[in-house]
């Protein structure tokens, strides 16, 4: 089972989804669209399910606006995608989490705050005691502590495109006959 974060999600399923930058080159990720769909096909055919998080599905609920019961409905009525919510058992691997965290007693950035912290680790528990074993993301704050967790961390910009099918497909138009006919292919000339 594998993971997927708000800002896959979105990625996933709104066409209008800011493309993410990577970090690497400094530009957008070229048809971010195409990637999540190979993304989504090659899990598909692996039979991997999707754990979304209710955390996560809040975050992008709230993003949804009037497409809300559409969207809840995508996820719900789906045999591929697992909604799992933060419950005692959750709660439980949180608290661990937590406690064995090193960065338990760090001074948070300007950028972060306890309930963000707080949040990526209720994602990481969820993801840990539904046996899930990748998380797709685009946050590196929750990529750096799911890995801490043992996860296997996807970043965005990381997502592969559809290989290039090598057979390189060449149109073939028959010539009409006089009598407005197709000729049928030609045999090959075996020298006789």
């Amino acid at each position: 089972m594998v993971v997927f974060d708000t800002s896959v999600l979105t990625l996933a399923f709104d066409p209008s989804a800011n493309a993410p930058t990577d970090p690497s080159t400094g530009e957008l990720l070229s048809d971010p669209q195409a990637r999540m769909d190979h993304l989504i096909k090659t899990l598909s055919k692996s039979k991997e399910r999707i754990l979304i998080p209710t955390p996560v599905l809040s975050e992008y609920l709230v993003k949804a606006g009037a497409d809300r019961d559409k969207r809840l409905l995508e996820f719900t009525g789906s045999k591929v995608f697992v909604v799992a919510p933060f419950d005692l058992r959750a709660a439980v691997e949180c608290a661990a989490i937590e406690e064995a965290g090193p960065r338990r007693n760090r001074t948070l950035t300007e950028n972060e705050s306890k309930a963000k912290v707080k949040f990526d680790r209720q994602i990481i528990a969820i993801a840990i005691v539904r046996g899930a074993t990748t998380i797709y993301t685009g946050d590196k704050k929750l990529a750096a502590n799911a890995r801490l967790s043992g996860l296997h961390v996807v970043m965005t910009w990381e997502l592969a495109l559809a290989p290039v099918d090598p057979q390189l497909e060449l149109p073939y138009e028959a010539a009409e006959s006089s009598e407005g006919q197709k000729p049928l292919a030609a045999s090959p000339d075996w020298g006789t």
